[in-house]
């Protein structure tokens, strides 16, 4: 079993409209798609091994075959885009139920701002010149019990760009997952979560802003058998509701926890 589970939550890693996306003139929304193929291609080297070109649609990332973490995509079941709301959904419960559990639950960036008011969350800020995963990898070593929440501080990241500056994004985070990857214990369950899409591409409809798509969800431990299709989950809490239930406290959260699918 895991003794650490790190949430990696990037607002903007879209994949595909949800269905209720005309609801927000977000009709057609698929920002990884899109700025694939606004820049002629993402090489994403890491990010295709884990398998995030097994949730994307039209080939935007070359699927693996096998991916070598267990794949997903989730639905935002909760009003809105904004990034606050999502994290809530994603880990905000189960972080309160961990919390209350006497589990070590640690903020990173935008996640740290986040939950500022969860007495119990340990806040980490991210330097000017430091990348989400360093702040990640520092806490991970420091900490090697626990739950980790990181997501990008607001104006970082892949929010607030355009195709070519989403497309830098990603390619820098996906060349810092090589250390992360090189230096997480198999006893640590890796969960890298979108919150929402970023869908420039169709701005002038939406009036800008994230955009109301499915998220992928990759799950990895080097411990656990690759290529598990989790399927498309009903709501971003499956996350958190996961991550509570390694530590025997998924019960107290919404969500449907699917580390018995990794388990098994």
């Amino acid at each position: 079993m895991f003794r650490q589970v790190i949430v990696v939550a990037l607002p903007g890693l879209g994949a595909g409209a949800q269905p209720d996306a005309v609801d927000y003139h977000d009709r057609g929304a698929s920002t990884l798609e899109h700025v694939s193929r606004y820049v002629g291609g993402l090489e994403l080297t890491n990010l295709a091994w884990l398998g995030l070109g097994n949730v994307i649609p039209n080939g935007a990332v070359t699927p693996a075959r096998p991916p070598a973490a267990s794949v997903a995509r989730a639905a935002r079941a909760t009003a809105g885009r904004e990034i606050q709301g999502g994290l809530e959904e994603l880990v905000g419960p189960a972080i309160r139920a961990l919390v209350a559990d006497g589990v070590e639950v640690h903020g990173i960036g935008g996640a740290a701002h986040a939950f500022l008011d969860v007495p119990g969350v340990d806040p980490h800020e991210v330097g000017a010149h430091e990348a989400l995963l360093e702040a990640v990898t520092a806490v991970m070593h420091r900490h090697p019990r626990g739950v980790v929440v990181a997501s990008p501080d607001p104006g970082r990241g892949l929010t607030g760009s355009g195709p070519v500056g989403v497309a830098r994004a990603l390619t820098r985070f996906d060349a810092g997952l090589t250390a992360l990857l090189d230096q997480l214990d198999e006893q640590a369950l890796l969960v890298i979560v979108g919150l929402g899409g970023n869908d420039a591409t169709i701005a002038t409809r939406n009036g800008g802003g994230l955009t109301r798509e499915y998220a992928p969800v990759i799950a990895y431990s080097s411990s656990l058998p690759s290529g598990v299709d989790l399927g498309t989950r009903l709501t971003l809490a499956d996350v958190g509701a996961t991550a509570a239930d390694v530590f025997g406290a998924a019960a107290s959260t919404p969500g449907k926890s699917f580390l018995g699918e990794l388990l098994a």
